[in-house]
């Protein structure tokens, strides 16, 4: 087997530089204040005690965001900052937080449920401050001439990946500007982010910092800035759709192309309007992302947890702890390659139970696999649904791994290139003579795939990138099969995508 290419660059190391600002105050505050983060999750991250009011619930933000518009201007609730879009478990929402008593906000419902009605708009529920949280954006750079910000968005674009369009350059009021990454996060989410995003802008004093998430336009940048036209600046145009405004332009680049696939294979039915999914393309030789959706966003992990339980054990391998024989080398290769419930269970028990196997992992390797949990045994009939992880984290890991940075990461990356199932190649539009190393995962509320592929280009070259696909069911489907199909033609539409990016880039055969 060809020797992976060992150039890619280390996965950064997290540093917290961190400022949360207030949004009334985010533009008068010094960036360089520190205030004290109270922990926080999606259920109860709200501070305030008292009511307030819920207009509706969606697993989409965007469809969200347009909902907060359409009862922002029905109820004359524009320039109220209180009317917000906020999180809870896996939904985000629309709630006007009153900090009102239960009887006085069932009082303020029942006002405006009759003019909801009218409008065809869903009924507004009295919802607890704790109920709920708050979200967040990652702000990176302010200034009153978008053009400056240029700079700092061309670094950390570079590090994000091409075509990240979550940074965008924000106009927040008559003359300012922010640098900001669109991750609608709780605050505990948010902060990850921003440490990762610090590691990519380490000389950016004060940066990044959390704000408040809100809907902001977006600006475009002219690539020259005139003399004596210093702040000049044309928003950019809003997005015209079946007669009515949206909030962003359309996406562009990977992503865009991305998300324009996703909507096409729900308006066919392939796909649920209500699934969940997540995306990550990296190349390894460029060192960028080319498409990163719901990078940080935890999913089910099925069978593609079975990697870091590897990891876990060569790592005590490694110490000595464990030994790797001819029984140990069959059993990995049952886990990996044949993706048996029964191997990976014995691997765990060998590390100590799901716990320790978790602990292992974000102790000595937690600047890759933060938010990889590992709750749960494989039941008998493969029905895992707590074993969880972010594409981030799969990203991290394969960049690791082909980098040759973890323990035995010559045999790893053996197993994984053993003929098997995969969706990144077989039945797409990439080359069948690419090098494949993967691990796929299916249940009934999971199809994914992540691996790394490794593309020839003209001149000879060996191109590797990492690739990550996961799309995540709300309920099981009625055939199980027809959905596994389904799921993995989207994941295949994907690598095909990408595959047409990386050929551009290198000149690919």
């Amino acid at each position: 087997m060809p020797a992976p290419d060992k150039t890619a660059g280390r996965p950064p190391t997290l540093e917290p530089i961190l400022t949360i600002v207030n949004a009334r105050t985010f533009f008068s505050l010094p960036l360089l204040v520190l205030l004290v983060l109270a922990p926080a999750t999606r259920a109860g991250a709200a501070s305030s005690p008292g009511y307030g009011l819920a207009y509706g619930w969606d697993t989409e933000r965007q469809r969200v965001v347009e909902y907060r518009q359409r009862v922002a201007s029905l109820l004359a609730l524009t320039g109220d900052s209180r009317l917000r879009i906020v999180g809870r478990d896996q939904e985000y929402g629309v709630v006007w937080d009153l900090k009102a008593t239960a009887e006085q906000a069932r009082k303020i419902a029942e006002q405006q449920n009759a003019k909801l009605r009218r409008a065809g708009l869903k009924p507004v529920q009295p919802i607890k401050n704790t109920s709920f949280s708050n979200l967040y954006q990652v702000g990176v750079a302010q200034a009153s001439n978008p053009a400056t910000l240029k700079d700092d968005y061309a670094r950390l674009q570079k590090g994000l990946g091409a075509h990240d369009d979550n940074l965008v350059i924000e106009k927040i009021g008559s003359g300012k500007y922010a640098l900001v990454y669109r991750c609608w996060e709780s605050k505990a989410d948010a902060l990850k982010i921003a440490r990762h995003h610090a590691t990519l802008l380490p000389n950016k004093k004060g940066a990044p910092f959390l704000i408040p998430a809100v809907d902001r336009p977006a600006v475009q940048v002219p690539s020259a800035v005139p003399e004596g036209q210093q702040g000049a600046t044309r928003e950019a145009p809003p997005m015209v759709q079946k007669g009515r405004e949206q909030s962003r332009p359309e996406a562009t680049g990977c992503n865009g192309k991305m998300e324009a696939l996703l909507r096409e294979e729900i308006r066919k039915g392939r796909i649920q309007s209500q699934v969940r999914t997540g995306w990550a393309a990296y190349d390894l030789t460029t060192n960028t992302y080319l498409v990163s959706i719901n990078l940080y966003r935890p999913f089910q992990a099925a069978s593609m947890i079975k990697p870091f339980v590897a990891l876990a054990f060569f790592h005590l391998v490694d110490k000595g702890k464990l030994a790797y024989t001819p029984q140990h080398r069959r059993m990995m290769e049952e886990m990996i390659q044949h993706s048996s419930n029964q191997a990976t269970n014995w691997f765990i028990r060998q590390v100590g139970g799901p716990a320790r196997c978790e602990a292992l992992l974000k102790k000595e390797y937690g600047n890759l696999v933060q938010q990889v949990r590992i709750k749960e045994y494989i039941p008998p009939d493969g029905r895992t649904y707590q074993n969880s992880v972010q594409p981030l984290g799969y990203i991290q890991f394969l960049k690791a791994l082909w980098n040759y940075q973890l323990p035995n990461s010559k045999e790893m990356l053996r197993v994984m290139s053993l003929p098997g199932p995969d969706r990144l190649v077989y039945g797409t539009e990439v080359p069948g003579n690419t090098e494949i190393y993967n691990k796929t995962g299916t249940t009934s509320l999971l199809c994914g795939d992540m691996g790394i592929l490794v593309a020839r280009a003209k001149d000879g070259r060996k191109i590797p990138y990492a690739i990550v696909g996961i799309v995540e069911r709300p309920t099981k489907p009625a055939d199980y099969k027809q959905w596994m199909h389904a799921g993995g033609d989207v994941i295949r539409d994907f690598s095909s995508l990408v595959y047409e990016e990386m050929k551009r880039k290198h000149d690919l055969l």
